[in-house]
């Protein structure tokens, strides 16, 4: 029996002097209190230390995650999304409409298609069912482009019911063509049509390389995009861009953190960003935050990520609502062929704390295969967007180095603590 009542210690320790006073040399009162600190104190602090944790594991594992797959009511009466990867996902109107942009449904080949670059999913009000619509594209602004140019891999992001994209690239080959442009869209409703407006960003500063394979969040009105794949490398810099100003800044380069594509991005309670995973020539499972209130990176990387497994283009979620951030599916394995084949995917979820960014859980299908559970097959290089305690996940990609297989299914998920 081990505690830490004051009494239990008081009878261990008369225990261990008598027994020690009964050997064959006279042992000093100081050496008994010195036997007692090395054996008694160490299993002491052992022991509530292993109880400690069991009560942080029998605590934290609460996390309930509720996947439904969303099948719009017209899908198998009207043209629907092609299958893809490398694409954005975004939710504007108060969680009613789904903004699908881009990607590649061929292997590093931009969709160039028109009417299928963009999509919408609108929910109808009052009801859980979901429509697909191509809305009607219009222009404004004094941009070089009318609209933008076909790409994949490039970051998005909404601020209210703004949605910003920027970089991408629209070449074949990896770096090739890649942008550094930046756009705003917006969408208009009424009962003759839907009307998607782009409108090109003419930055007030200037503006980060161009890059791929970046990723966004949205935080108030300013947008933090870090990382990607540039022309000499990959990339560890964050940015912040003022959508009231137009203006970006350079927050500086994470000193602990390997160039990376694919990285996860999370906002944190405590006004905070952490960085965590991507591929940096390997999958990563680290980790690095940046403190918006001081404007600076911490000191030390991210603790408590070790439970991860390393992956990278794996679909994120930060949910305030619940104090959770959630880390889904992902590349674990990479690909062979690079670009042109498809790696090894979990269809896991990572559950951390939305405070600290600590590993909390990791959470994996039901192995029963009760038909009463949905949940996503494996996949990467997918796109995921929250609203309140609900994040949607769209298409990625599946399969192998000899058969990769693109999606277009679209979920959601209800996140509870």
């Amino acid at each position: 029996r081990c505690t830490s009542n004051s009494r239990t210690t008081s009878i261990h320790y008369r225990t261990c002097s008598m027994l020690l006073s009964a050997a064959i040399l006279p042992i000093p009162q100081s050496a008994v209190r010195c036997c007692f600190r090395r054996i008694y104190n160490p299993l002491l602090s052992s022991l509530l230390a292993t109880s400690h944790h069991h009560q942080q594991q029998q605590h934290r594992k609460m996390t309930t995650l509720k996947f439904q797959q969303i099948i719009p009511n017209n899908a198998n009466t009207t043209a629907t999304p092609l299958p893809r990867s490398s694409h954005g996902l975004s939710i504007i109107q108060n969680g009613s409409l789904l903004v699908l942009y881009g990607g590649e449904n061929i292997a590093r080949t931009p969709i160039q298609d028109p009417t299928q670059v963009l999509w919408l999913a609108k929910k109808t009000m009052g009801q859980d069912c979901w429509q697909w619509i191509v809305p009607t594209t219009t222009t404004t602004g004094t941009g070089s482009s009318s609209t933008p140019p076909s790409r994949v891999a490039h970051a998005q992001a909404a601020v209210g019911n703004s949605i910003y994209i920027f970089g991408g690239r629209n070449g074949i080959e990896m770096g090739e063509n890649a942008m550094n442009d930046m756009w705003m869209l917006q969408i208009d409703e009424n009962e003759e049509r839907t009307t998607a407006n782009w409108t090109q960003i003419n930055a007030s500063s200037s503006i980060p390389s161009a890059r791929s394979f970046h990723k966004m969040i949205a935080i108030g009105t300013n947008l933090y995009m870090f990382g990607g794949c540039g022309a000499d490398g990959r990339l560890n810099d964050l940015w912040k861009f003022d959508t009231l100003t137009y203006k970006w800044t350079q927050l500086g380069v994470s000193n602990v953190l390997r160039g990376r594509g694919g990285p996860n991005i999370l906002a944190l309670n405590e006004n905070k960003i952490a960085i965590v995973a991507g591929f940096a020539g390997e999958e990563t499972n680290d980790g690095h935050v940046y403190s918006l209130s001081s404007e600076e990176w911490e000191k030390e990387g991210m603790k408590g990520l070790d439970e991860m497994r390393p992956r990278s283009v794996c679909c994120f979620a930060s949910l305030p609502r619940v104090n959770k951030c959630v880390i889904f599916g992902g590349e674990v394995d990479p690909s062979q062929k690079g670009h042109e084949g498809a790696g090894g995917f979990e269809r896991d979820a990572v559950v951390l704390d939305g405070t600290s960014g600590t590993v909390l859980e990791t959470i994996q299908p039901s192995s029963s295969g009760s038909v009463d559970e949905e949940w996503p097959g494996n996949r990467g290089w997918a796109d995921a967007t929250v609203h309140g305690d609900t994040f949607y996940i769209f298409g990625g990609l599946a399969g192998d180095d000899a058969s990769p297989v693109r999606l277009d299914d679209l979920w959601q998920c209800k996140v509870s603590p």
